[in-house]
């Protein structure tokens, strides 16, 4: 079963407790992601910008990265007749009505995914 879950950008956070500027969890509404603790002993969720949420894909990068919608991600662009790998392109990771798409990729070339180079909304 594919995990499900979301990471937004926090609006404030403090980096002198720990916290990173994005927050990873369940998405609680669209402004809040939160997680909550086995057996419910602990709950934290922040607020973040709307804007920047994303779902988790179920995919990780060639090295474990975990992959989210609005991602930039880097590929090598695989020729199907000569299985030759031509120059590296970046794509943005989206969802349409038939799944994760990278966003620009062309039907007449197989994409293998390398690695996550950043994402929209950090730049």
């Amino acid at each position: 079963m594919r995990t499900i879950k979301f990471r937004g950008l926090r609006v404030e956070y403090k980096k002198e407790y720990g916290q990173t500027p994005w927050k990873y969890g369940n998405l609680l509404n669209n402004t809040s992601i939160g997680e909550v603790g086995e057996g419910l002993k602990h709950y934290s969720y922040s607020i973040v910008k709307p804007e920047t949420v994303g779902q988790f894909t179920g995919l990780q990068d060639k090295n474990g990265v975990d992959i989210y919608e609005g991602d930039i991600i880097e590929t090598f662009a695989i020729l199907a007749s000569d299985l030759i790998d031509v120059m590296p392109l970046e794509f943005e990771v989206k969802w349409n009505e038939c799944g994760w798409i990278a966003n620009g990729a062309l039907s007449k070339y197989q994409c293998r995914i390398s690695k996550v180079i950043g994402n929209i909304h950090e730049k």
